[in-house]
């Protein structure tokens, strides 16, 4: 998701790295999923936890800046695991409900507000939320003041129903957390730039 100022991306790219401890305390059994994909790689952190966690199933991904585009994306997956772009966000889920069994979003908690997509939670309501209870910092230079949560839709009853919450990360982890956020921008950013010139 995108850190904002007033509507205003501070981050061009709209690439937040994804706090590690966000996913790794997640209470799944990721191994009980056949196959998953990554709407959008980025550094592709989240793409090496599944290898790494989802046993000898098949892992894919997307990634826009590599000249793979989601939404060209037409084939499926057993789950479907992102921390969409914000700006984007609702065409994501969009297209990711119909081509898994599973898909699960990091979105603001508020991201169920919105007279906008009213219609939308009430044809398509998480069948579970999986709430951070620390906010993450996806710049490792503090969080925005927002709260976050994974959003699941299940159609096949592996992940329990309800609201659950991400255990808190240790001092060492948010720490370690942080340096890897602001690494992972640098990198990247110097990376868009050298494309650019």
């Amino acid at each position: 998701m995108s850190r904002q100022i007033k509507g205003v991306r501070l981050n061009a790219s709209d690439f937040y790295p994804t706090p590690p401890w966000c996913y790794e305390n997640l209470d799944i059994d990721w191994q009980q999923f056949t196959s998953a994909h990554e709407p959008g790689k980025g550094d592709g952190r989240i793409v090496d936890f599944l290898n790494k966690n989802m046993g000898y199933a098949t892992v894919t991904y997307s990634e826009i800046m590599e000249g793979s585009d989601f939404f060209l994306w037409d084939e499926s997956a057993d789950l479907i695991l992102t921390n969409p772009p914000f700006s984007m966000a609702l065409e994501f889920i969009k297209h990711s409900i119909p081509r898994c069994n599973t898909c699960i979003m990091l979105l603001r908690l508020n991201y169920l507000g919105s007279i906008t997509r009213h219609q939308f939670w009430k044809e398509n309501s998480p069948t579970s939320l999986y709430v951070l209870s620390k906010r993450p910092s996806f710049t490792g230079s503090g969080t925005d003041a927002t709260d976050y949560a994974w959003f699941v839709w299940d159609k096949t009853d592996r992940i329990p129903k309800g609201v659950h919450f991400v255990d808190v990360p240790s001092k060492e982890a948010s720490a370690e957390a942080n340096q890897l956020a602001k690494d992972a921008l640098e990198s990247y950013n110097k990376k868009i730039k050298e494309q650019n010139d």
